[in-house]
């Protein structure tokens, strides 16, 4: 089940310093734009073990941090993952592919929690699940997160991230030997959400 759920989400190689105190996790944390709105767009690649082809998607994200994520795929055909602390959608058009809550299945409650800490920029939700290392010089900074807990080191081997005053790249390096590489651009932040933000969370 947990494979099947980081599979519907989801790089600058980072240097191996080892953050045991938190202070690089907080140096980055305090770079990153804090809007209750965050929105942009998105290219996701992913290599499958055994599939030559690497597999291609675009859209856009919306990122409202009391509701939840938005992930929009527009190409190569539309479909939503709604992501909130305690439940993750997937919609095709109006149609509910698959819905899926921390009451029915408790271990939602951490996907969810690692997916929304992972696209809404909060680090030290991630660092509760992953130990960090990385590097930050000038306005760039790099992390690799490695799992803590032995259950999600079976699926991920670790994620790598990058970025300035927005999470830029993301590669998830699964256990399987997939990958999958993101990455956002003209990311835009408001106070409240647009008509089309309301409409992607419909």
């Amino acid at each position: 089940m947990l494979k099947r759920l980081l599979a519907l989400t989801l790089l600058l190689p980072a240097l191996a310093h080892a953050d045991p105190d938190g202070k690089l996790l907080q140096d980055v944390q305090k770079r990153l734009v804090d809007a209750p709105v965050i929105r942009g767009e998105f290219v996701q690649e992913r290599q499958l073990v055994g599939v030559k082809k690497t597999l291609t998607a675009s859209g856009h994200f919306v990122v409202e941090k009391k509701r939840g994520v938005v992930w929009h795929t527009v190409k190569p055909f539309d479909q939503r993952l709604q992501v909130a602390r305690d439940e993750i959608v997937q919609k095709d058009g109006k149609e509910t592919l698959m819905k899926l809550t921390a009451d029915k299945e408790p271990v939602v409650r951490t996907v969810g929690g690692v997916l929304f800490s992972l696209f809404s920029g909060d680090l030290s939700g991630l660092a509760k699940h992953f130990d960090v290392k990385g590097d930050a010089r000038g306005a760039r900074w790099n992390l690799v997160l490695s799992p803590k807990d032995a259950g999600m080191a079976k699926l991920i081997g670790n994620l790598k991230l990058a970025g300035d005053k927005s999470i830029e790249q993301v590669e998830m390096n699964a256990a399987s030997g997939d990958v999958t590489r993101i990455r956002m651009s003209k990311v835009t932040t408001s106070t409240q959400m647009s008509a089309e933000d309301e409409a992607d969370f419909d």
